[in-house]
């Protein structure tokens, strides 16, 4: 009999060409809503493979439904998956490693958002559609040049770097600051490091690149935005845990600075009341996007295909790459991340 795979979100259809040669392939492909508990504690019944990706949690009620070999993670880094209960009942779970399209997706989208907000280009867009663009107007819609201006990068990682790297590009000074100094060889030419606060007070742009661990959650506070100047900017494309984002609403709103393009939240959907803060949402000097980073068909893809690469792995009695609890194969626990990036 044919292993059963169930996947919780429709993938690229193209990735799954090599699984579907191995196991049965069945998929909740929906695209107005998410599989519910319900469905899903229904479906997996008899599979032995779960494939998840976005916010679907997968509890350990929900383990015990199937006998699960195998729980694959489109993420690399897991919001919905209890992996300390898929661990206690032996099951390995993988995630994504840090796919070359995935890194370039969100810089790209961090870019694109970082030009959109300084350029004021919503704004402007909103003015035409209202009918209320009537003749030229030299001062009106004033935006920001960034060649010549200082950028601030938290979290010197991968979507860091290709960050760092366009905004040199762009003719703008680069500073960075990671949860330490990092070897002169891991940083791109020309990069300076800051200390947290420093970078906070020195950078016109702040883009928010850092990981979320226990330690990052919270770390951009009242206190850091504080110390950022009345023109500075700031771009949050990483996760919303680690902006207070009510302390975002105060500084924007009384004008203490410039403006904020927002991919990520605090809560998110499905979560009851998840979302942007309904302060961002009154604010005219504000860019809100759903969660888009990694959302290009060359980049779903890949991800796609390399879970799927980890499932036919599995099923051929292999140990699939890419595992977050090797505990399960008696080795080691992982280290907690060290760097903020």
């Amino acid at each position: 009999m044919r292993p059963r795979v169930f996947i919780v979100q429709g993938v690229p259809d193209e990735a799954l060409n090599e699984l579907r040669a191995v196991a049965s392939v069945e998929m909740f492909d929906r695209v107005d809503r998410l599989i519910s508990r319900r469905e899903l504690r229904r479906a997996i019944r008899g599979c032995q493979y779960l494939w998840v990706l976005g916010e679907v949690p997968v509890d350990g009620a929900v383990m015990d439904t199937a006998d699960l070999r195998l729980i694959a993670i489109m993420e690399i880094v897991s919001r919905s998956v209890d992996i300390d209960a898929a661990t206690r009942r032996g099951i390995p779970v993988t995630t994504l490693p840090n796919l070359p399209a995935v890194t370039t997706s969100t810089a790209e989208h961090t870019l694109a958002l970082l030009l959109a907000l300084a350029r004021r280009l919503p704004e402007a867009e909103g003015l035409i559609r209202a009918g209320r663009w009537h003749q030229y107007q030299s001062m009106a819609l004033l935006g920001t040049r960034l060649a010549g201006k200082r950028l601030g990068v938290v979290g010197l990682g991968n979507v860091g770097r290709r960050v760092a790297g366009y905004g040199q590009a762009l003719g703008m000074g680069v500073i960075y600051t990671d949860r330490r100094q990092l070897p002169d060889d891991e940083v791109p030419l020309g990069v300076e490091w800051r200390d947290l606060a420093s970078l906070f007070g020195e950078a016109d742009v702040i883009v928010i690149c850092a990981t979320l661990t226990a330690s990052s959650r919270g770390l951009i506070d009242r206190r850091l935005l504080g110390r950022m100047r009345p023109h500075a900017l700031f771009v949050n494309t990483s996760r919303g845990q680690i902006v207070d984002e009510a302390a975002l609403v105060e500084v924007l709103r009384d004008g203490r600075i410039a403006g904020a393009a927002i991919d990520v939240f605090e809560k998110e959907p499905p979560t009851p009341g998840g979302g942007p803060h309904p302060g961002l949402l009154a604010l005219d000097n504000v860019i809100l996007t759903p969660h888009l980073g990694t959302a290009t068909r060359e980049s779903r893809l890949e991800m796609a295909r390399t879970v799927a690469d980890g499932l036919v792995a599995a099923i051929d009695g292999r140990r699939p790459p890419n595992v977050a609890n090797p505990q399960v194969y008696g080795e080691p626990a992982p280290p907690v991340p060290e760097r903020i990036g």
